[in-house]
């Protein structure tokens, strides 16, 4: 399902009947799963214990830019970290 088809799903003006409950939840989990990204995490050792990872794609290479600034989100897959020395 496209994301402007779930976004049109679950748009609560949106009026459409279905002849089952599958196209209200693909656009409910993919709104569960957007909305889960954004929800900051803790970045975690990998296989090379000296590199951290994102927590949901396990990539080490996009939590730093180019700069070697941290970023706050991931530059693979935009999960939000949550860096261990950032006040809550």
């Amino acid at each position: 399902m496209s994301t402007e088809r779930a976004a049109e799903i679950l748009n609560p003006a949106h009026r459409e009947s279905y002849e089952s409950m599958e196209p209200v939840n693909e656009a409910c989990r993919m709104g569960r799963d957007a909305l889960l990204l954004k929800i900051p995490r803790s970045p975690f050792p990998d296989g090379d214990k000296s590199i951290l990872a994102c927590p949901n794609c396990g990539s080490g290479e996009y939590l730093h830019n180019i700069d070697t600034a941290r970023n706050v989100f991931c530059g693979q897959c935009g999960q939000a970290i949550k860096w261990e020395d950032d006040d809550e």
